[in-house]
């Protein structure tokens, strides 16, 4: 699965999901058609459709859903390995 990002001119940025098995490069080509279009961008995919003009849209990230849930858990992994030092340092000696 992929996400898309889509940053426009004075509007929040769009994400939307798509099921493509699509090569990477292959479907950024095929999106960055959106930019040539001269009066409305339509982008329809498995989950979603955008309709957007091209004048006002200022990029589009695409990124595998995989590749983002592995950075993800590599930042919880490194924020339990903190706590795990932190807990280690406790001193719980009552005497």
């Amino acid at each position: 699965m992929r996400k898309i990002t889509i940053y426009q001119k004075g509007s929040e940025n769009v994400e939307i999901l798509d099921d493509s098995d699509m090569d990477l490069v292959e479907y950024c080509k095929e999106l960055s058609k959106l930019f040539q279009m001269t009066n409305v961008s339509i982008l329809k995919t498995s989950h979603s459709t955008f309709i957007g003009r091209p004048s006002r849209l200022t990029g589009i990230v695409v990124e595998d859903e995989k590749e983002v849930v592995e950075i993800e858990n590599e930042v919880i992994e490194a924020k339990l390995d903190k706590v795990e030092e932190i807990q280690e340092d406790i001193i719980t000696d009552m005497d």
